[in-house]
C-alpha cells in the first residue's frame, strides 16, 4: 500500500506555538482517516515554523466497506395478514434499491421489526483526501486567526502552499486558493524556490539537502550538540528551561550556533535578572559557572553565523542588560517594604479588591496555618506581607516569570532575614505542573497560603473552572495546594481553616459558597490520587466521608491499597456493608448496653469495646493500616451478630437500641474508610 504525505506551507508560525499545532493536525487529521474507515500503518510528524507535515505509511487505496443493518417498519406495520409486503415495507426496499428477499426480522424490545442488511463500496482514497484535509486544517486551534485572501480562510498565518503525495501520485487538494500538488519548499535564504517531491519516503532527505530539518527530534539534537559542544568548551553549564528549549526549536529550520560574550559592565547583575533577560528573546542560552553567571552565552540562528552575526547578538544582548541595569537601580532608590502600600494601587480583580487586600488575605491564612501547626507566626507573616511587594517594580512588569525571584533577591538586599527572603522567593512554586516544590517549610506554607487565596477568592465570585476553560489556572493552583500538603507533610485540617477564613470574602449573588471549594480541592486530591496509581474504589472509600485532613486521606489510601485484596478485608467490607445498609436511614447514635437481649449482640458489644480505644488510638497517631487490621477483629463477631439478631424487630425500643449501636459501629469505620465502596474480585 502506498504512503501519504501531506504538508502545510505557511508563513512564520510562533515558535511556541507550532509544535502543538502540528500534534493537533497528526490528531485531526488521523481522526479523519479513520472516521472515513481508511486504513493506515503508522505516522510520522514532522514540523518547523514554516511548516506541518504528517506523513503516514500503508494507506489503503480504498475506504473499507461499509455494511450496516437498517431498521425498517414493524412487522405489523411492514406484512399484511397474508404475508404480502404493504406499502411501508415497499417504501423501505425502493429507498435502498433492495429486493424483497434481503428483508429479515428482527427483534428489538418488545417489537419485531423489518431489517435490510445494506453494503456501501468504500470510495477510492483520493476522493476523499481533500475532504479530510479540510476538516483537520479547519478544526486547528489558533490563539487569534487571520484570513489573507478573497477565499474566506483563516488560521493563525496565511497558508503559502500544500504538497499532498500519495505514493507517486500527486492528489489535488484545495484549501482555499492554495491548490496541492508535490512542490514544497527549502530554506528561505540558503534553499529558495520550490522543490519537487517524487515519493513521500524522500520528503525528509529532500528537505534536509534544501537546509531544512524538518524532523523536530533531530532539529533538537542539533541544538543540544551545540549545547554540549560549548559547555565542554568553556566548563560551563547551560540555563535551559522548558520554555526556551521550545522557543529555540520552534524558531529555526537549519539551527546555527553563535557563541557571544556577555558585555563585562552587566556581569555585576543579579544571576536570575542575566537569565530571564537573555531568555526574554527566546534565542539566547546563558551559562553558568560555579554558581556564577558565565561571560559566555549561545545563541542559535537560522541559518547563517559568522562574526557578523555574533557581533549583531553581542549588541542586542548588551542592549537588553543595558535596560535590565536601568530598571535594577530605579528598583532599589525604594525598599521592598515600602514598596507594599503601592500596591493599593494595583487591582488583582475587582470583586476581590486590590493586591494590598490579597496580601492582607494572605497574612490572615499564613497565620492560620501557622496557629494549626503550633509554629511562630512572625517571620512567616513578614515573608507575607513582603511577597506581592515585587509587582510593584520595574524588574517585574518587565519580567513577569520573576515575580518573587526579585522579592526574594531585594529582599536579602534590604537586610531581611534569610528564612523571609527566601520564603518570598519560593512563594510562587511551583508555577507548572511537575514543577518543584519551596524546599523550605516557610515557603511551603506561604506558597500554600498564596494559592488557597487564589483558588478560594475565585470561586466565591463565581470564576468556577468548567470543562477545559480555566483561563485563570485556578485547577493547576489546586493541585498545588494538594502536593504542598501531602509531599510536605502538613497536618492541617483545610476544611476547618476555609470556614475560619470564609468572612474575608464578599457574598456575590453569582459566587459559590465555602463548601463549593472544599468540594473543588476534594475533586484535585481525588485525581492526584488516581494519578499515582491508587485504585479507584480505594480512593472513593477514603473520600467517603470527605475530610479536611488532606495528609490523612493519603496515608488512610496508601494502607487501605496494601491491603487491598486480602481475604480478610473483603470479608470484613461486607460484613461493613450490611451494618451501613440497615443503618443509612438511621441517624441517632444512642443505645443502652442494658437493653441487649441476645447473646450475639452482647459479644459484638464486648467486641466493639475490646477495639474501640486501640482504633482510635491508632487514629490520634495516624497509623491507619493498624487501625485497619484492629477492625478486621469484628469482622467474625458482625457475621454472627447478623445471623442470630434480628434487628429491625417488632419490640421499637429494642429495634432503636440495635439501629443505635450499630451506627455507632458504622461511624467507627467511618473514620477509616468507607469500605462499602471497595469492588470486591
Amino acid at each position: 500500500m502506498p504512503n501519504l504525505l501531506v504538508e502545510l506551507g505557511v508563513e512564520d508560525l510562533p515558535a511556541l506555538e507550532a509544535g502543538p499545532l502540528a500534534e493537533s493536525f497528526r490528531d485531526a487529521f488521523l481522526a479523519g482517516l479513520r472516521q472515513a474507515r481508511i486504513g493506515y500503518g503508522s505516522a510520522q510528524l514532522f514540523w518547523t515554523l514554516r511548516r506541518l507535515a504528517l506523513l503516514v505509511f500503508d494507506v489503503a487505496e480504498k475506504q473499507d466497506d461499509l455494511v450496516e443493518e437498517v431498521r425498517g417498519p414493524t412487522v405489523a406495520q411492514g406484512l399484511d395478514a397474508q404475508g404480502q409486503l404493504t406499502p411501508a415495507a415497499q417504501g423501505f426496499l425502493r429507498r435502498y434499491n433492495a429486493p424483497p428477499d434481503k428483508l429479515f426480522r428482527k427483534k428489538v424490545g418488545e417489537k419485531e421489526y423489518l431489517y435490510l442488511r445494506v453494503e456501501t463500496p468504500g470510495r477510492p482514497t483520493a476522493e476523499l483526501l481533500p475532504e479530510i484535509l479540510s476538516e483537520a486544517f479547519r478544526s486547528l486551534p489558533c490563539s487569534k486567526r487571520m484570513s489573507w485572501d478573497d477565499a474566506g480562510l483563516t488560521f493563525l498565518r496565511p497558508l503559502r502552499w500544500i504538497v499532498c503525495l500519495w505514493g507517486s501520485e500527486a492528489v489535488p487538494v484545495r484549501l482555499g486558493n492554495v491548490v496541492g500538488g508535490r512542490a514544497t519548499w527549502g530554506h528561505r535564504f540558503l534553499s529558495p524556490g520550490p522543490i519537487s517531491l517524487a515519493r513521500p519516503e524522500e520528503y525528509v532527505e529532500v528537505l534536509r539537502q534544501a537546509h531544512v530539518l524538518v524532523d523536530p527530534h533531530e532539529r533538537g539534537e542539533e541544538i543540544r550538540r551545540a549545547i554540549r559542544r560549548v559547555e565542554a568548551e568553556y566548563g560551563i553549564h547551560a540555563q535551559l528551561d522548558a520554555e526556551l528549549w521550545e522557543r529555540l526549536l520552534g524558531s529555526v529550520e537549519w539551527p546555527v550556533a553563535v557563541v557571544g560574550e556577555i558585555p563585562q559592565a552587566y556581569l555585576h547583575l543579579p544571576r536570575p535578572v542575566i537569565i530571564a533577560a537573555l531568555h526574554e528573546e527566546g534565542k539566547f542560552l546563558p551559562f553558568v559557572r560555579g554558581g556564577e553567571i558565565a561571560p559566555q552565552f549561545l545563541g542559535i540562528a537560522e541559518g547563517v553565523g559568522g562574526p557578523g552575526v555574533q557581533r549583531g547578538y553581542e549588541r542586542v544582548v548588551g542592549i537588553r542588560l543595558r535596560d535590565a541595569t536601568l530598571f535594577f537601580e530605579q528598583d532599589r532608590a525604594q525598599r521592598l517594604a515600602d514598596r507594599v502600600p503601592d500596591l493599593k494601587m494595583i487591582v488583582q480583580e475587582a470583586r476581590l479588591g486590590t493586591v494590598l487586600d490579597r496580601v492582607e488575605r494572605i497574612r490572615a491564612y499564613a497565620r492560620a496555618l501557622a496557629s494549626a501547626l503550633g509554629l511562630d507566626a512572625e517571620k512567616l507573616d513578614r515573608a507575607a506581607y513582603l511577597c506581592k511587594a515585587d509587582l510593584s517594580t520595574v524588574m517585574v512588569r518587565e519580567f513577569p516569570e520573576l515575580e518573587g525571584v526579585v522579592g526574594g533577591l531585594y529582599a536579602r538586599l534590604d537586610g531581611e532575614p534569610e528564612e523571609v527572603a527566601r520564603a518570598v522567593e519560593e512563594h510562587v512554586l511551583p508555577t507548572a505542573r511537575g514543577d518543584e516544590l519551596p524546599e523550605t517549610l516557610l515557603g511551603a506554607l506561604l506558597s500554600l497560603a498564596d494559592k488557597l487565596d487564589f483558588v478560594a477568592g475565585s470561586i466565591r465570585i463565581g470564576e468556577m473552572p468548567t470543562g477545559s476553560r480555566d483561563p485563570y489556572g485556578i485547577r493547576r493552583r489546586a493541585s498545588a495546594v494538594v502536593r504542598l500538603i501531602v509531599e510536605k507533610k502538613l497536618r492541617i485540617d483545610l476544611f476547618q481553616l476555609l470556614d475560619g477564613l470564609a468572612h474575608l470574602y464578599p457574598a456575590l449573588p453569582s459566587g459559590s459558597g465555602t463548601e463549593e471549594v472544599k468540594r473543588f480541592l476534594v475533586d484535585r486530591l481525588r485525581g492526584l490520587l488516581l494519578e499515582q496509581g491508587v485504585p479507584h474504589d480505594v480512593v472513593e472509600a477514603v473520600l467517603s466521608p470527605p475530610r479536611g485532613d488532606f495528609l490523612g486521606v493519603w496515608e488512610r489510601a496508601q494502607a487501605l491499597a496494601e491491603l487491598r485484596g486480602s481475604a480478610d478485608l473483603e470479608a470484613l467490607a461486607v460484613a461493613l456493608s450490611r451494618v451501613r445498609n440497615i443503618t443509612k436511614d438511621h441517624a441517632a447514635r444512642r443505645y443502652d448496653p442494658a437493653l441487649f437481649v441476645e447473646e450475639a449482640e452482647r459479644a459484638l458489644y464486648a467486641a466493639y469495646r475490646e477495639v474501640e480505644a486501640p482504633v482510635r488510638q491508632a487514629l490520634a497517631t495516624h497509623n491507619y493500616r493498624q487501625a485497619l487490621g484492629t477492625l478486621l477483629r469484628l469482622k467474625a463477631p458482625i457475621d454472627r451478630y447478623f445471623d442470630d439478631v434480628l434487628v429491625m424487630c417488632e419490640d421499637g425500643r429494642v429495634r432503636e437500641n440495635r439501629l443505635g449501636f450499630l451506627k455507632e459501629i458504622s461511624e467507627l469505620f467511618l473514620e477509616v474508610a468507607d469500605l462499602g465502596k471497595l469492588v470486591m474480585a
